[in-house]
């Protein structure tokens, strides 16, 4: 056989395994199959939703000049402090100020630097799209109400979710399964019913502990994407 002629038949051949096997393998990556039907797609709020994080990285050092404290770096605000409440930064960083006034000066500095944040890219087609499908939509997120109710509408986007579940609403925040689990009550729903998107491993772990199946949004998942518009292959 001819080498002409052996490509043409080398090339039938991986049309066919890509036709018979591999696109169904493709499908299977990127559309898993659910035992359940899909009800609710729940979401983590910043670096989810929000692109936030060069905003809290202001406040959060503003908040430790306030107190008097020595600034970190970006790198440590990164990998110690992006995810947890506030309560838990807290008691690593501010063991010894009174709580209530660290939550008035953080709010204070949230509304200061609110310029900083704004919509990860495709966030709002993406709810967009889910809401028109009729699937339900939930927020899990370890920052404070108010803050999340005042970023909520600065964005334009509350109305696209249906229950909102923050730090105050739980005794223990993410990575406990806590705040999903009460998410899930209030959407009358069970976790496996659900999709829930993170960005942090204390994401990942909160979404299994509670039984959703989790995408990672650049983080561990059952599905890792690498952007948020990403999702949308799955409903």
């Amino acid at each position: 056989m001819s080498f002409l002629g052996i490509v043409i038949v080398g090339t039938a051949f991986l049309a066919l395994y890509w036709i018979f096997w591999g696109q169904g393998k493709y499908n299977d990556l990127f559309r898993p199959k659910r035992k359940t039907e899909l009800k609710a797609v729940l979401f983590d709020l910043d670096g989810v939703i929000i692109d936030s994080f060069e905003r809290q990285y202001a406040v959060f050092n503003d908040l430790l000049e306030k107190f008097k404290l020595k600034k970190i770096e970006k790198q440590e605000f990164k990998k110690k402090l992006w995810g947890s409440s506030l309560e838990v930064n807290a008691g690593n960083y501010f063991k010894e100020q009174d709580l209530e006034k660290l939550h008035a000066n953080y709010n204070n500095l949230v509304k200061t630097h609110r310029g900083k944040s704004k919509l990860i890219t495709g966030a709002k087609n993406v709810l967009e799209t889910i809401k028109k499908k009729k699937i339900k939509i939930g927020l899990a997120t370890n920052t404070t109400k108010e803050r999340v109710t005042n970023d909520l509408k600065f964005h334009k986007i509350k109305h696209y979710f249906d229950a909102v579940v923050t730090a105050d609403d739980v005794e223990k925040p993410k990575p406990y399964p806590d705040s999903i689990i009460k998410l899930c009550e209030q959407l009358e729903i069970m976790p496996d019913e659900t999709i829930f998107v993170g960005d942090t491993k204390n994401d990942y772990k909160a979404g299994k502990s509670a039984g959703c199946f989790v995408v990672g949004l650049n983080t561990d998942g059952d599905l890792v994407i690498d952007k948020l518009s990403d999702l949308l292959e799955l409903v």
